[in-house]
């Protein structure tokens, strides 16, 4: 190229608004793009913390029951069966042995008891999960800020601090 067909001082300015208005089209594409990337990273980490939360918040309450997730199970469902069993029994309209049916109601009205209790336990223990999942939340955030960093996370002391 001479210096006869490169094109002249005026012809650059009237196409740098041009090319200026492209190149922050392109950065902007850029930086959705990479937006779009780091939510879907996040939104991975937020789910995945919320099952893990979620799971600790299951163990949590069935050790403060001091029962077992299969246990409680089947507690439950025969619970859930006494009521059904009742249901019917007093929908009988030849029923005659109502001292049968009244122990089996004070026997389900105990087991509401225990249940009630157990409820009250567990609202008890509510600020205990809840102080608990946000330190995972926060420990998992941390982690995640220094792998986006590249640092390594700091080497964590055996004993809890108090």
């Amino acid at each position: 190229m001479s210096y006869h067909d490169a094109p002249g001082l005026g012809r650059r300015l009237v196409r740098l608004p041009g090319q200026l208005l492209l190149a922050l089209v392109n950065a902007t594409a850029l930086l959705v793009i990479a937006a779009c990337v780091l939510s879907l990273l996040v939104l991975n980490r937020v789910d995945t913390a919320g099952e893990r939360i979620a799971g600790n918040v299951t163990e949590a309450a069935l050790a403060r029951l001091q029962v077992s997730p299969g246990e409680f199970k089947s507690r439950i469902e025969a619970l859930d069966g006494k009521i059904t069993t009742l249901a019917a029994q007093l929908s009988d309209p030849d029923l005659r042995d109502h001292w049968e049916v009244a122990q089996q109601l004070k026997e389900l009205n105990r087991n509401l008891a225990d249940i009630r209790l157990a409820a009250v336990g567990l609202s008890a223990a509510g600020p205990e999960i809840t102080d608990t999942a946000f330190e995972q939340a926060g420990d998992m955030l941390t982690g995640a800020l220094y792998t986006l960093r590249g640092c390594e996370t700091a080497v964590e002391d055996s004993e809890p601090s108090s």
